[in-house]
């Protein structure tokens, strides 16, 4: 996978975080934690490397942490918190705050997941989390980032980023309307960031009679999904069904109306990205 060279900036993070990123990759050396950067920070590399503009920000940094035994992920907590500057978050026992008060979410996948992701661990009790697809992403390859030239660790690929946010957004709609809105800013650029490989290995769409790009894009945004998601079956049902919900009657899609908001487009309009983004996942 490639690897990329990015500042502190570049990801809209102060020199600061180089003591927050220090301490977690003590941590996840001690303990022999592979990791990988998701959310709203592998967003924001994206855009960055495409010379693009995030839509928003967040002050969070999340990262995915494989965790293989069961215990491994309360003694990273407790060494975080006991050596390296972190204080527990009450009210979340996945988020260990930095001393500057940034959230960093530690979301574990991996050999103590259940088949459709769930991780217990203890916290205030046991405490239950579901992680569908992190695993997967892991297993389909990630490229590296080279940060400030020190820091040098995994990111989610944009596909990964996608079907994460769809699958938040499934669990809780009436809350995350702006996952959807960052789905159609990531679609919206795909293309001129994915060109060469689209190019490269999807060149058949050329063939449709389409001068829309957008729903090139999102057809390939689909096949690059179907990659992840095809590796579990539970994972590949729900976002298929996810799409066909969505995609049956115009007049009930909360995902096509969502997106108006976005591309200031027509409820149709955003139903042919939708139906383009489901072919892709069910190209053979």
């Amino acid at each position: 996978m490639s690897i990329y060279k990015l500042h502190y900036l570049d990801l809209r993070q102060n020199p600061s975080v180089h003591g927050l990123l220090s301490g977690l990759e003590r941590g996840f050396s001690k303990f022999g934690i592979d990791f990988y950067l998701v959310g709203a920070v592998a967003r924001d590399a994206w855009m960055s490397i495409g010379e693009k503009k995030a839509r928003r920000t967040t002050a969070d940094i999340d990262f995915a942490v494989l965790i293989k035994q069961s215990g491994t992920y309360e003694a990273l907590k407790e060494y975080l918190i006991r050596h390296e500057g972190f204080f527990p978050y009450k009210e979340n026992p996945f988020v260990p705050v930095w001393q500057d008060k940034t959230q960093v979410d530690l979301l574990p996948f991996g050999a103590i997941a259940d088949d459709d992701g769930t991780v217990r661990v203890m916290g205030t009790g046991f405490t239950d989390i579901n992680m569908p697809g992190f695993g997967e992403i892991y297993e389909e390859g990630l490229p590296e980032l080279i940060l400030e030239g020190v820091h040098r660790f995994k990111f989610c690929t944009l596909p990964g980023i996608v079907l994460l946010k769809l699958i938040a957004w499934d669990d809780r709609p009436e809350a995350r309307r702006d996952d959807i809105k960052d789905i159609s800013d990531i679609l919206n650029h795909f293309f001129d960031m994915y060109d060469e490989e689209i190019w490269t290995h999807h060149s058949d769409l050329f063939e449709n009679e389409t001068d829309d790009l957008r729903h090139i894009a999102a057809q390939v945004m689909g096949r690059e999904i179907r990659k992840i998601a095809q590796r579990n079956d539970l994972l590949y049902e729900r976002v298929l069904n996810i799409l066909d919900v969505n995609t049956g009657d115009p007049r009930t899609s909360r995902i096509a109306r969502i997106m108006i908001e976005y591309f200031n487009n027509t409820l149709e309009e955003s139903i042919l990205i939708l139906h383009a983004f489901k072919q892709g996942l069910t190209d053979s």
